[in-house]
């Protein structure tokens, strides 16, 4: 199978991350030239978003959760889902409130880290938006996500390369405070999953590529923004 993402992307880093549990091997091909506007990219995915697995067969699945949870119908060993349904609830419910109330601000303040276009309101009205997102998920995420077989949780995928990326935009922005890492259970969940085995090497290559993204744009690295997160 095929995965066409980016190095720096974190939702292909979730993807990636659940192949490694799984002990599926992910061909990783480049984009086509053109990128994600190009003809050719658009007939996988006219949507023009990245993740976008191919199967053997041709079959092209985009968006990211969907992703996860086709690599784990087809290989259900060793699962990412709790076996009990209330655990398995809480483990979808953290995926779904990172991407719909977390993640989805924070895309939209991509446009405002260059200061010198930043409009100040639109930059208050997404933070407001994400510190809203930040509290749901602390509130549900409680004292920890139930485990999983396989060690680590579909949610953990999940989390963890978003988490990496919520503190390099909160840092770019000069934020007073991340709005994730101001809850204790989620600051310590990240701390800890990042020394997981399987998780850290995966955000290890996230912050390489990402920090050779910024310095082709001329900017501190991400390694920069982490040391100086709020």
């Amino acid at each position: 199978m095929r995965l066409y993402g980016s190095p720096n992307s974190p939702f292909s880093t979730r993807v990636r991350i659940a192949a490694r549990v799984k002990g599926v091997t992910l061909e990783l091909p480049a984009l086509p030239a053109g990128g994600l506007r190009s003809d050719e990219f658009l007939t996988l995915n006219p949507v023009a978003k990245i993740p976008v697995l191919v199967t053997e067969d041709g079959v092209r699945i985009p968006e990211s959760e969907v992703i996860l949870r086709y690599l784990e119908d087809r290989f259900p060993e060793p699962s990412l889902m709790p076996r009990e349904a209330d655990e398995r609830a809480r483990v979808n419910l953290a995926v779904r409130l990172m991407d719909v109330y977390v993640m989805t601000p924070v895309i939209r303040l991509f446009a405002h880290l260059d200061p010198a276009r930043r409009d100040p309101r639109a930059v208050e009205d997404e933070v407001a938006r994400w510190t809203d997102g930040a509290a749901y998920l602390a509130h549900f995420f409680g004292a920890g996500l139930p485990p999983a077989p396989a060690g680590l949780s579909l949610a953990d995928c999940a989390l963890a390369p978003c988490l990496h990326l919520n503190i390099r935009i909160a840092a770019m922005l000069g934020l007073p405070a991340d709005p994730l890492r101001r809850h204790g259970n989620l600051a310590g969940y990240y701390a800890a999953i990042g020394k997981d085995p399987v998780v850290g090497p995966a955000l290890d290559e996230l912050t390489a590529s990402q920090t050779a993204y910024d310095e082709r744009a001329g900017r501190p690295s991400v390694a920069h923004w982490h040391a100086v997160a709020p």
